[in-house]
């Protein structure tokens, strides 16, 4: 059932695939937006009627208990390139089944945290990618309650990308001659106009009211720029 999952050698990992462990609301959809992109998932759950609910939507499915370092292997778990630890209702068995992944030396390892105290476990464990996705959530809402702000994606600390419409002060001249950079701190890199699809800028580049754009630069910079309007 899992040979496709298996390297060639002992010495290669299967590594277009990805192993997602806990298949709740995060695991889950992860899971199955990994799938519409092409990428072959194995999803394994402790519950058989979630396992139940996603036969036939991953390449495969099974239902075991992660925590097990005997059952992974059997399942060729120490085999995979990335892997997602999803579990967030047992703390316990999230930092348990990390604990085996990092153990099996897996070059990519996601967890989701869902406290403070759970994401620095996972942290000095050395997980690679620890994601807090209500944290995340909370953190990207409250920016786009506050101002302009249509999206907003923090890249790192005091650092984002937001999406908003182009401000009066920078429409109807070409971008090299804005120098929106020295002015304002931030940088124009894509533009959507009305009804077309999203294209980077360049020097020649002019916008509109009712054009959208991508800023990227330092946090409260950005947010500033996207409000004037």
């Amino acid at each position: 059932m899992f040979d496709k999952f298996r390297s060639s050698t002992s010495a290669n990992r299967t590594d277009n695939a990805v192993v997602v462990i806990g298949l709740g609301r995060f695991g889950g959809s992860l899971a199955m937006e990994l799938m519409s992109r092409g990428t072959d998932v194995m999803g394994i759950d402790i519950s058989d009627s979630i396992v139940q609910s996603f036969n036939g939507k991953l390449t495969s499915v099974v239902r075991a208990d992660a925590t097990d370092e005997d059952v992974l292997r059997q399942l060729g778990v120490d085999e995979f390139e990335r892997s997602v630890v999803g579990i967030g209702s047992d703390i316990q068995a999230s930092i348990l089944v990390t604990s085996r992944l990092l153990k099996f030396q897996c070059p990519e390892v996601w967890a989701k945290a869902i406290t403070a105290p759970h994401a620095e476990i996972l942290e000095q464990l050395g997980v690679h990618h620890v994601v807090n996705p209500e944290r995340d959530m909370g953190v990207r809402t409250a920016h786009l309650i506050q101002g302009h702000i249509l999206d907003f994606v923090p890249i790192d600390q005091g650092f984002a990308m937001v999406r908003c419409t182009a401000p009066a002060s920078v429409q109807q001249r070409p971008m090299d001659l804005l120098d929106v950079r020295q002015r304002y701190g931030v940088a124009i890199v894509a533009v959507c106009r009305p009804g077309g699809t999203w294209e980077p800028t360049e020097p020649g580049t002019m916008l509109y009211d009712d054009d959208q754009i991508l800023v990227t630069g330092p946090t409260d910079q950005a947010e500033r720029f996207s409000s004037m309007g």
